[in-house]
């Protein structure tokens, strides 16, 4: 899934930097092969916890914006990343998009530390009331394929039952996953390795 994510960032052309943030040397191994920033954990502590070590990182570039890109999300693309840096064309701004089970599936904000990550169960909504707060209208970006991230089998079903040219997709459809999840769900799973991927843009 990295691998797909990855490659659609790599296509945009008004990102001026990538960081990945994760604990896993393999995904840090496949994130430097794609020349992103690798920042390190000593063990996987969250996705609120790696958005604001970036936002650390950044420091001192106050005006600086990010695209949060999680790498669950193999079906993203260049077109939906760069639609998103469209959307914040002014600072502060707030562009978002809600997940099939209410959580956010990508974030975009200048500046970067413009509120703070809520990511997890209803995190839609927390961002949308954050910004809000701040006096900041958040624009939310449709996109029905993005609804859906892969953190759960019933996701990976819901994946590999679409057409898609991923990578991700193309493996898991070799695996013959839907037998795999009806007699060895567990198995299933572990076949798909969730990491975490920010990426910034000014």
């Amino acid at each position: 899934m990295l691998e797909d994510v990855l490659t659609a960032v790599d296509a945009c052309e008004r990102l001026t930097g990538v960081i990945v943030v994760t604990a896993d040397h393999a995904a840090a191994a496949v994130a430097r092969r794609h020349e992103a920033i690798v920042l390190m954990e000593t063990a996987a502590v969250g996705m609120n916890a790696a958005v604001l070590r970036v936002v650390r990182y950044l420091t001192g570039n106050s005006e600086a914006g990010i695209v949060v890109v999680p790498a669950d999300l193999p079906q993203v693309s260049a077109h939906d990343i760069e639609a998103m840096i469209g959307l914040i064309d002014r600072t502060p701004a707030i562009a978002l998009v809600r997940s099939s089970d209410g959580g956010t599936n990508l974030f975009a904000c200048p500046p970067s530390d413009v509120i703070a990550p809520s990511f997890g169960p209803e995190s839609f909504n927390a961002h949308c009331d954050a910004a809000v707060r701040k006096g900041i209208r958040p624009t939310v970006y449709l996109a029905p394929h993005l609804g859906l991230d892969i953190d759960q089998r019933d996701d990976i079903a819901a994946f590999v039952s679409r057409q898609s040219s991923t990578r991700t997709h193309a493996y898991l459809s070799s695996l013959d996953i839907h037998a795999r999840l009806t007699t060895h769900p567990s198995d299933a799973l572990s076949l798909v390795s969730v990491g975490r991927k920010v990426t910034g843009h000014d």
